[in-house]
């Protein structure tokens, strides 16, 4: 193999400088920031680079891709790429893994590129799309939206006419049973407590098989080892899948290592709450990274109907590129491909839906509705079921 280094004043241009000293075959090790310009150190097998290159023939469009648009200069989509990246914390190894896949593709905008970058880094795992096999379990740090969150996810499951039970384990917070008494009141649905795995246990088993269980569980400390050991011992007892339900904008270094222990414990999926109040976005792709897990929703606002969107590459990348030009099809119409959360723009919260279909009226409490203390049905289902 043989090394060399280049620097420029970008990305792009160092990239160019790469291309032409080693061809494409080369391969890129290392990209560091030096004051105002950029060092890119890569590498070529010279036995690889003495064989001719065979031509290769331009790939096809794929049968109902979305059209491509004029690209953006290549310094520009992708020094646009990195300055955003950078903006929001994403980790230096990350970056530069999806700096290296944007650079490959060429008759794309910034957004197009990323998202396409997005896609192949990451998987995304919607909860709404078919019935969970098993019981959803929702854990988390306390505060990080778990309960609002089991609210939206039964709305969904609601507007897709699918039985659903709900069952919180959190009897410590205080309102926590009423809050979901109130939840279950508006949307209709059973609802249980349960104090142990036991009692966890005996409310799946209260629940209809073929439809979607949502388990609050009580806020934990994944740094505490009891903590841990207590959400396995409820997933076993109940053969659940652990979702992590994590607030955008936390500290990108403490994201990561939270969702690598929430991912020791089990849990396979994330959603990402407050979107709406959150600046900077890279810790929830440093949670995804470090894992790993797979996007299974964003919340976007307080809304229980429409505040949960189904996780998808194009809606992430605009968390990162909010200002891009959309793309355009060749009638020069805007393309339908998606709409989605954003960050607050202008003061703007954005509701985040693509939901086509009308949403049932008792969905639409709000997260911010303050529980009622009053005993429904369902509260009363929740104080039967601890015993």
């Amino acid at each position: 193999m043989r090394l060399r280094s280049f620097t420029a004043s970008s990305i792009a241009e160092a990239m160019r400088q790469v291309r032409a000293a080693l061809g494409d075959d080369a391969v890129i090790l290392a990209t560091e920031e030096q004051g105002r310009s950029v060092k890119i150190t890569a590498a070529i097998d010279p036995h690889a680079a003495a064989q001719p290159a065979a031509p290769v023939p331009a790939r096809p469009a794929a049968s109902g891709a979305a059209p491509t648009v004029p690209s953006l200069p290549e310094n520009e989509t992708v020094d646009a790429i990195a300055a955003a990246l950078r903006f929001h914390g994403v980790p230096q190894p990350l970056l530069e893994k999806l700096l290296a896949m944007t650079a490959t593709f060429e008759g794309v905008d910034a957004q197009q590129a990323l998202a396409a970058a997005l896609r192949a880094r990451f998987t995304f795992q919607p909860l709404t799309e078919q019935v969970p096999a098993k019981p959803i379990l929702l854990a988390g740090l306390p505060g990080a939206g778990k309960s609002s969150t089991l609210a939206k996810l039964a709305a969904r499951a609601k507007v897709n006419n699918w039985p659903v039970t709900a069952i919180t384990c959190d009897l410590a917070k205080a309102g926590a049973v009423e809050q979901l008494a109130t939840y279950a009141k508006a949307l209709e649905i059973p609802a249980y407590r349960a104090k142990d795995k036991t009692t966890l246990r005996r409310a799946v088993d209260r629940a209809d098989a073929k439809g979607m269980i949502l388990v609050d569980t009580i806020g934990t400390n994944p740094l505490l080892p009891g903590d841990l050991d207590q959400l396995r011992d409820l997933v076993a007892a109940v053969n659940g899948e652990l979702v992590l339900v994590m607030a955008a904008g936390g500290d990108v270094s403490e994201s990561a290592e939270l969702a690598a222990a929430y991912a020791a414990a089990g849990a396979t999926r994330l959603i990402a709450t407050k979107i709406d109040l959150a600046r900077r976005y890279g810790g929830i792709l440093a949670a995804a990274e470090a894992g790993p897990l797979g996007f299974a929703g964003f919340g976007t606002s307080p809304q229980i109907a429409s505040g949960l969107a189904a996780p998808r590459a194009d809606r992430l990348c605009r968390l990162f590129l909010p200002n891009a030009p959309a793309a355009k099809a060749p009638d020069g119409k805007a393309s339908a491909r998606e709409d989605g959360p954003t960050p607050p723009d202008g003061g703007k919260r954005q509701q985040g839906g693509t939901e086509s279909r009308p949403q049932p009226q008792a969905a639409a409490t709000s997260a911010t509705t303050k529980p009622s203390p009053a005993k429904s049905p369902q509260s009363r289902n929740l104080r039967g079921a601890a015993s």
